[in-house]
């Protein structure tokens, strides 16, 4: 769980990159101004950060719920074990 809110803002910044890789070939062969490629970037990186909070947000809850769990499930075995014992 703690990879996945670390990497979060590595993987907005690679899937921006990644969709505007047309723009920038095309900006190196004059075809296309800075300015606009800029534009694209900061429409890509809000477009991108915002998908990827959301999903990686649900991803994390349901892992956090199933942790939870876990733990319970561990600790009902032990009590039960304890009990058991006496």
């Amino acid at each position: 769980m703690v990879d996945v809110s670390r990497l979060r803002p590595l993987i907005v910044l690679v899937l921006a990159l990644l969709t505007l890789v047309p723009s920038f070939i095309e900006m190196a062969t004059q075809g296309l101004s800075p300015i606009l490629v800029l534009a694209r970037l900061a429409q890509a990186l809000a477009l991108f950060g915002t998908l990827v909070w959301l999903v990686t947000g649900v991803v994390l809850h349901y892992a956090r719920i199933q942790a939870g769990t876990e733990l319970a499930q561990n600790q009902d075995r032990e009590d039960t074990q304890q009990r058991s014992q006496f």
